[in-house]
């Protein structure tokens, strides 16, 4: 055999040699990895729900609070900080069993998002106009309090399903929801 056939000879024995390591490291270090249960995949989901919650509340004081001073100014960033919170919740990884819960949430973060941002602006409208079309105004305000009062009541839907999947211990989508709907 020529110099050159054992040097490759070599070389290949030295790969399958460090294949075969790399093969054995990640048998061993594979049984490490923990797969999460549907109830810990429940219980994180929740878990971010609700930080999200209370990350879009803390801006919605903060809504609150301008548009009692009437800063127009504060009120649309506080509008748009809520709404990007808000929106954290459409990028969850949703598990399986909680979709419904999930299109929900989502419906009423979207309804929310929404009736802030319509109500800044009808808000600068008002403070803009100096002879305001007070039936126009009304009606308007209805529709975005129809708009608000719909994004309230998509959460509670979604906050009621979440408590009727941990009340019904034989549902196997949601064994961790109870255990999800205590953390919230």
């Amino acid at each position: 055999m020529s110099n050159r056939m054992k040097h490759i000879s070599r070389i290949a024995a030295c790969a399958c040699a460090v294949c075969a390591l790399c093969m054995l490291l990640v048998s061993c270090s594979g049984g490490d990895v923990e797969k999460k249960t549907p109830a810990q995949l429940n219980r994180e989901y929740m878990a971010s729900v609700n930080s999200i919650s209370t990350e879009a509340s803390d801006a919605l004081e903060s809504f609150g609070t301008a548009a009692t001073d009437g800063d127009i100014a504060a009120m649309r960033q506080s509008a748009s900080e809520a709404a990007k919170k808000l929106e954290k919740i459409s990028e969850l990884q949703v598990p399986e069993g909680l979709s419904q819960v999930h299109e929900e949430y989502k419906a009423g973060a979207e309804e929310l998002s929404t009736a802030l941002s319509d109500y800044v602006e009808a808000y600068a409208a008002l403070q803009n106009s100096q002879n305001p079309d007070t039936s126009a105004l009304e009606t308007q305000l209805k529709e975005i309090q129809a708009r608000y009062d719909s994004g309230i009541e998509h959460l509670s839907k979604a906050d009621a399903l979440v408590a009727e999947y941990a009340g019904d211990g034989s549902s196997s989508q949601d064994d961790g929801a109870k255990d999800a709907q205590d953390a919230s």
